[in-house]
């Protein structure tokens, strides 16, 4: 987000609003032709959508900024004072931000890290019921930070809600044995056992030994399938009904099947690779 700060609105952008993210408050001389091109790289790099960084942009000329700029002792233009938690914790100086490259590569710089950027786009996803979209949002977080244990503890969590138990599983058995004392992990592990004693769905062993003595039976595929899907096991399902498609497309109603538990994979990254491997059957 880019603002402009005066005397109406400073003391809430940069003490207020810097409790929830952090507030670049950038002073500066609009009318310095040298100047503008370090201006448009910070602006281009904090972005009118950024959630992490707001750009407060205060006019030099204001004898309100000229005020506070005695106040943090900035004295050369253009300079970042960096507010968190309601008060400046850094300035950057001018010399730091002496061309548009190194200005941009600061103020990047002070961007959480990727997997922070993912755990917040994961918790965002999830507030909003896309829960396959925030599994993959976690997972790629994980995948970057296995030792983060916050990040181990949302990618057990979200798991969990996505039906992944055995990834679930595999994470959460993970956990050093200190993490292991800390209430978050009594709570998952017991969220996860209930979940793996209700996703045992005795429909599906029935449905199993069923296939096992009649593969040619196309409605027990078809029931079989879907109890999987329903208890989370999507790609077991998926898998085992290609290997009737790939034999004959047409088999009873399994591509309709295949295609509507692909509908129930929004967000999951693995549906478009099963989307895809239908489509080279058909064509």
């Amino acid at each position: 987000m880019i603002i402009e700060v005066n005397q109406s609105n400073i003391q809430e952008e940069l003490v207020a609003k810097s409790a929830e993210k952090t507030i670049l408050f950038y002073v500066y001389d609009p009318n310095n032709q040298q100047t503008q091109a370090v201006t448009t790289a910070i602006e281009n790099t904090v972005g009118q959508q950024n959630e992490f960084l707001t750009l407060a942009k205060g006019n030099a000329a204001d004898p309100v900024i000229q005020s506070i700029c005695m106040q943090l002792q900035i004295s050369s233009l253009p300079s970042i004072c960096v507010f968190k938690n309601g008060r400046p914790v850094d300035i950057i100086s001018s010399a730091e931000l002496s061309n548009p490259d190194s200005a941009s590569a600061i103020v990047a710089g002070l961007m959480p890290a990727k997997e922070q950027i993912l755990l917040h786009e994961a918790t965002k996803l999830l507030s909003e019921n896309n829960v396959n979209g925030s599994f993959a949002k976690i997972a790629d977080a994980f995948a970057l930070a296995p030792n983060d244990i916050n990040i181990r503890f949302a990618y057990v969590e979200i798991a969990i809600k996505a039906k992944k138990l055995s990834e679930a599983r595999t994470a959460l058995e993970g956990v050093d044995p200190n993490s292991r004392l800390d209430k978050i992990y009594t709570d998952l592990e017991a969220a996860l056992t209930l979940a793996e004693k209700n996703q045992q769905n005795p429909e599906i062993d029935i449905l199993q030994e069923k296939l096992k003595h009649n593969p040619d039976d196309l409605d027990n595929v078809e029931k079989l399938c879907t109890a999987l899907s329903q208890s989370g096991k999507a790609t077991d399902a998926l898998d085992l009904l290609l290997g009737y498609l790939r034999k004959d497309l047409n088999a009873g109603n399994l591509k309709q099947v295949y295609l509507d538990i692909i509908s129930t994979m929004n967000g999951d990254p693995k549906q478009s690779r099963y989307r895809s491997k239908l489509y080279t059957i058909m064509y």
